[in-house]
């Protein structure tokens, strides 16, 4: 059965904030499961958290992303070594936490675009460290899912076809896709068809507004979406992902400049009960 999640940088206002106080958030307003960031890579309070997902009923997600610190496609070895490293101790985090994935970013630097134009150098540098990666993920029985997201975040690849044939350069089991409505709605030409092109290689979903509002907003049609999940028999994770405040850093890092929720926790569960009534009920 699919599993009803939201990610905790919904309610934080800078990328590190400490994210325990919002697995209650994220209980009360519904939901069955909480993505976690790890944007400091393995560096959280494991054991705090696996006592607060167990005592609101909560199943983990985790997410991440690199930085120019530890971007795998960057020419320098260090760096790239670095970001293998960093990946390693996420991996070994989100095997302690008990989440059945790290999805996100763990393949590129978010919002860099490489000044000498060689794009397909740095797609092959993140080739090789995903393949190195991959082990340590298969090793602590985690599959890495790789978000697609749209042109205006990365040369990387945009589309389910795109990242298809990233798959198969890695080709990794324990690599999978990530998709995402508000990036698919961009770069789609049909949203359905490119969640069955997906098909058994759709490791992690994240549901969101064509707008970046919460579901229930803008112009997504869930039910499309639905049929076409149902299609693929995908039983992984629906989760929430939005950054609706415009005076915070998480807001501002994509562009929220007018706040895009009234209420962040009567919003939350408002959105809740829409997509488990659209895509899980």
């Amino acid at each position: 059965m699919r599993t009803l999640g939201i990610g905790l940088m919904y309610w934080a206002a800078t990328w590190s904030d400490n994210q325990l106080p919002f697995l209650e958030k994220a209980h009360r307003a519904g939901f069955d499961a909480a993505e976690i960031s790890l944007l400091k890579g393995g560096d959280i309070d494991v054991t705090a958290y696996r006592e607060a997902l167990e005592r609101f009923g909560l199943r983990p997600y985790c997410i991440m992303g690199l930085n120019s610190e530890t971007d795998v496609t960057c020419p320098d070895v260090v760096i790239q070594q670095a970001g293998i490293d960093y990946i390693k101790r996420a991996l070994e985090a989100v095997a302690k936490l008990g989440s059945p994935i790290l999805c996100g970013l763990p393949y590129m630097q978010w919002l860099y675009f490489p000044p000498d134009g060689n794009f397909q150098a740095y797609r092959d540098r993140s080739v090789t460290a995903l393949r190195e990666v991959a082990t340590t993920a298969s090793n602590l029985n985690v599959t890495i899912c790789l978000e697609i997201i749209n042109r205006y975040e990365t040369f990387m690849f945009n589309t389910v076809a795109e990242g298809l044939s990233f798959l198969e350069q890695v080709d990794q089991p324990s690599v999978k896709l990530h998709l995402d409505t508000y990036h698919m709605n961009m770069e789609e030409d049909d949203i359905a068809a490119a969640i069955r092109q997906a098909g058994n290689q759709l490791g992690h979903f994240h549901c969101v507004a064509s707008n970046r509002k919460l579901p229930g907003q803008g112009i997504i049609n869930w039910q499309e979406i639905r049929q076409a999940l149902d299609d693929i028999r995908y039983d992984g994770g629906l989760v929430i992902e939005a950054f609706p405040l415009p005076d915070t850093e998480t807001g501002r890092t994509v562009n929220t400049w007018r706040p895009l929720v009234d209420n962040l926790d009567s919003d939350a569960r408002t959105a809740a009960t829409f997509l488990r009534q659209q895509l899980i009920n």
